[in-house]
């Protein structure tokens, strides 16, 4: 009796340690990658006597692939030193792309 239970026990822990078959049907499509949301970063620091700096950097999603792996970014910067001894710099920015494959 006890080695038909050793048995049943050894049987069900197999069957039950078995891995699930994760595949995904090929039939159906892939499910949509997450939305990405535009980023802004804002950043200023200075003193009254030394003038302030400013900077803003900004990435905006513009294409993503089906399955996730491409995608490509606009960018843009703008920075410029405000006040202080030597007075108001010049504007500085610019604009970009920025091209993404994942592994």
């Amino acid at each position: 009796m006890s080695v038909k239970v050793l048995i049943l026990i050894c049987f069900l822990s197999a069957v039950l340690a078995y891995p699930r078959d994760d595949r995904q049907d090929p039939w159906r499509p892939n499910p949509q990658p997450p939305q990405r949301q535009p980023q802004f970063n804002l950043q200023g620091g200075g003193s009254p006597k030394q003038g302030i700096d400013l900077n803003l950097d900004t990435r905006v999603p513009v294409w993503q692939s089906h399955n996730g792996r491409h995608e490509f970014d606009a960018t843009g910067q703008y920075s410029q030193h405000l006040g202080g001894r030597y007075g108001n710099s010049p504007p500085n920015w610019g604009v970009g792309g920025q091209y993404t494959f994942r592994f």
